[in-house]
């Protein structure tokens, strides 16, 4: 849109009047245009006492946190994957204390 002066103008979302266009809030009802700017912040993948539990199921059921840490260790994030990592060593972890148990009961 070209207003009277030569200055470009657009309509702002929120109430649809007529604004400068390089405005960064609406002079009629507030609407700032710098927020859509900002880059959005990272959510954490889940939290700290959901991970603690899922480790925990890695090294106790160790297929479970095999297949748990092939999944995450794939996506192509860095939380993810050092969360995959963690399970991955944690179900190798389960299934060497498994076999370790398996071969003690066997001796004794």
């Amino acid at each position: 849109m070209e207003a009277t002066g030569g200055q470009q103008q657009r309509n702002c979302v929120s109430c649809g009047r007529a604004i400068a266009w390089d405005a960064n809030v609406c002079p009629y009802c507030g609407r700032d245009y710098r927020l859509q700017m900002m880059a959005p912040q990272a959510q954490p993948m889940m939290s700290e006492g959901v991970k603690v539990v899922i480790y925990i199921i890695s090294l106790l059921v160790w297929f479970v946190g095999i297949v748990i840490g092939a999944i995450y260790y794939t996506k192509p994030d860095a939380e993810s994957k050092e969360f995959g990592k963690m399970c991955l060593i944690l179900a190798v972890l389960g299934m060497l204390l498994w076999a370790f148990c398996i071969i003690m009961g066997a001796i004794l």
